[in-house]
């Protein structure tokens, strides 16, 4: 078999490694180069992968010089690197601006200067959606890009401008293809569900946001990553083309978390609802108060911002026919088995709850902030 030059930005990730690990194993020939900032850490060089075909490169794709160097012969690159997803850097407008839409740009233009044929792009439903209207079973057509003032986070508005930049260049000398994946979890994964246990620990994750009819999609990593060979192989002929990327089960979030969250050991979680609108305001709080600690006191983590309230307190769901029938995605993993492997591993890794845990110790100060906030929002 031909040997293939892949890099993947954002490589020593969690995502990254995944599919590093799969490109490695479909093809003995191919070449698989890690662009980071930073090398894997020691539990996952656990993957055993053969080191003369899996490569390290350090890569700030912020530096147009670091990224060039970076994809010397490298023949198809996976663009998979971003910033600002969730908790505090969230807030940090600067950097979100320079890796999303400043490494996408750099990335882009690395690649025409080697004559790279292929980048596929990781992006996300967030691109299209700013929780401002509900979706439900939307297709890729449905979906028109928002105007940069709708948006409610700096992650959402760039890596819109970022996707719409990447499928901008597609053509017969650079083929590109957008896969946006739902959230994403997945045995492992370190930045979602650690933190959402982190909160079950501390007892502040006795409610739920918006009501139990709220339905929203999630991507298993593994799927993520089958559908993110199957874009690679879809090109030239697919070029330029966006999929929206799902394990096709629709759940309500704190349904789909309590799966987890029991399977633990704990069974006091998410035991009632509060409506989006107060959460929305909730959260818009906390930016303020963070805007104010972050500048002269301590730049906190925090526990929740407007688009992190939205993504969970409003429907959105796609339709995947787009990339069953284009690229020949189907869920290889099932939503049921794959939860069975998250429980699994984060039982594993110390996140059951033990018999003297204390899980309610800052109950009362949420209880009141948001009877406090109930009342300000009506008043």
């Amino acid at each position: 078999m031909t040997a293939s030059y892949f890099a993947i930005t954002g490589g020593c990730g969690y995502i990254g490694l995944r599919l590093a690990h799969y490109l490695l194993e479909i093809n003995h020939s191919n070449i698989v180069f890690l662009l980071d900032i930073h090398p894997p850490s020691n539990d996952n060089r656990s993957y055993n992968f053969d080191l003369n075909r899996l490569i390290y490169r350090y890569c700030d794709i912020r530096s147009y010089k670091s990224v060039y160097n970076a994809l010397f012969n490298v023949t198809c690159v996976f663009h998979l690197a971003s910033y600002g997803m969730s908790g505090r850097e969230m807030l940090n407008k600067s950097m979100i601006y320079e890796v999303n839409i400043i490494g996408t740009e750099n990335i882009i233009n690395a690649c025409i200067q080697h004559n790279i044929n292929k980048i596929i792009y990781c992006s996300t439903y967030n691109a299209v959606y700013t929780g401002k209207k509900e979706l439900l079973n939307v297709t890729e057509k449905d979906c028109s890009y928002p105007t940069q003032d709708k948006y409610y986070d700096n992650y959402s508005r760039t890596k819109s401008l970022a996707e719409q930049m990447i499928l901008k260049i597609s053509s017969s000398k650079l083929s590109t293809v957008v896969i946006r994946p739902a959230a994403i979890y997945g045995d492992g994964e370190q930045r979602h569900l650690p933190r959402i246990l982190n909160l079950v620990r501390q007892g502040l994750a006795f409610f739920a946001i918006g009501h139990k009819n709220i339905l929203c999609d999630w991507i298993y990593a593994d799927n993520l990553v089958y559908a993110l060979i199957l874009a690679e192989k879809s090109l030239p002929k697919y070029s330029g083309e966006v999929y929206f990327i799902s394990d096709d089960k629709p759940i309500n979030n704190f349904q789909f978390l309590s799966q987890l969250t029991k399977g633990l050991g704990y069974d006091y979680c998410f035991l009632f609802y509060i409506p989006t609108i107060i959460m929305f305001y909730f959260g818009y709080l906390i930016e303020i108060i963070h805007n104010l600690f972050s500048k002269y006191i301590y730049n906190f983590s925090p526990f929740l911002t407007r688009a992190e309230v939205l993504k969970v307190g409003v429907t959105h769901y796609a339709n995947i026919t787009k990339a069953k029938n284009l690229l020949g995605y189907h869920v290889k993993v099932s939503p049921d088995e794959a939860m069975q492997k998250c429980i699994q591993w984060f039982d594993e890794h110390g996140y059951r709850k033990t018999t003297n845990q204390n899980n309610y110790k800052y109950i009362w100060l949420i209880l009141i902030s948001l009877v406090i906030l109930i009342i300000f929002t009506f008043l």
